[in-house]
């Protein structure tokens, strides 16, 4: 299974890099200049392109942080309604008085009496185990999220996508939390209908954690930019390392 692009696609991502000059008009005017350990331009433009591509009614959001990427889907869709969950809300810098908050986890919150899930959109930056996320997705009517902490094999702290997809378990520090697997791999790929790894907007030559982005460790889309666009997208090239290999999944 190829684990960057398959299945139906929603959208042809090649002209995505036309839409980059409005983005940062946008992004010119974020509540958070700096937002570490946030969302930066890397995938705060994937998040605002498809959001922008499916306009949603509703958008539920797990983890909000400081509350960058809140502002960001409030500005992509404006019509639509947020709900915003994070068990810390007391990080939050930014808050929107129409977004709807929850301290409690998206499995915790009794969704069908609040919203319809059919044009629901969920959105997914909480570093949580995303092969139950999808079932409990599944169970709750949901179809379409994008995963934001989605870690490759050798990285990460949660049961990213990509691990599902490769069968590796997840361990962390050392220690086994999945076992390796197959029959994870094989569940995810009869109930996905679309699964899209989003390219970097630039790529460097080393990934997050220091060592060499390479694609036997680290598969990767080509990149939108090349350096030659460094000067005029340096902002850009200079938060290409928050690079997570942001998703979109969408159910059968």
């Amino acid at each position: 299974m190829n684990d960057l692009k398959w299945g139906v696609q929603s959208w042809d991502i090649s002209e995505a890099k036309y839409m980059l000059d409005e983005f940062l008009e946008l992004y010119g005017e974020r509540p958070l200049k700096n937002n570490g350990g946030g969302m930066s331009s890397t995938h705060l433009f994937w998040t605002w392109y498809v959001l922008k591509k499916m306009n949603p009614e509703n958008i539920i959001e797990s983890g909000v942080y400081k509350g960058q990427g809140t502002w960001l889907m409030s500005r992509a869709c404006p019509k639509a309604k947020i709900y915003s969950i994070d068990v810390k809300l007391s990080q939050r810098v930014y808050i929107d008085e129409n977004v709807t908050y929850f301290s409690k986890d998206f499995y915790y919150i009794n969704w069908k009496k609040i919203l319809k899930p059919e044009n629901t959109f969920c959105f997914f930056d909480d570093h949580q185990d995303a092969y139950l996320r999808l079932m409990q997705m599944k169970w709750m009517g949901f179809k379409k999220a994008m995963f934001e902490d989605n870690y490759p094999v050798l990285q990460g702290d949660c049961y990213s996508c990509k691990k599902v997809i490769s069968g590796c378990g997840l361990t962390v520090d050392g220690n086994v939390i999945i076992e390796a697997n197959d029959a994870h791999s094989d569940y995810f790929a009869e109930n996905i209908k679309t699964y899209t790894t989003f390219p970097p907007l630039f790529k460097n030559e080393k990934t997050r954690w220091g060592d060499s982005w390479d694609d036997v460790n680290y598969p990767t889309p080509a990149p939108v930019f090349s350096n030659k666009d460094i000067e005029k997208y340096r902002q850009v090239k200079e938060e290409a390392d928050a690079y997570t290999w942001i998703c979109y999944v969408e159910l059968n």
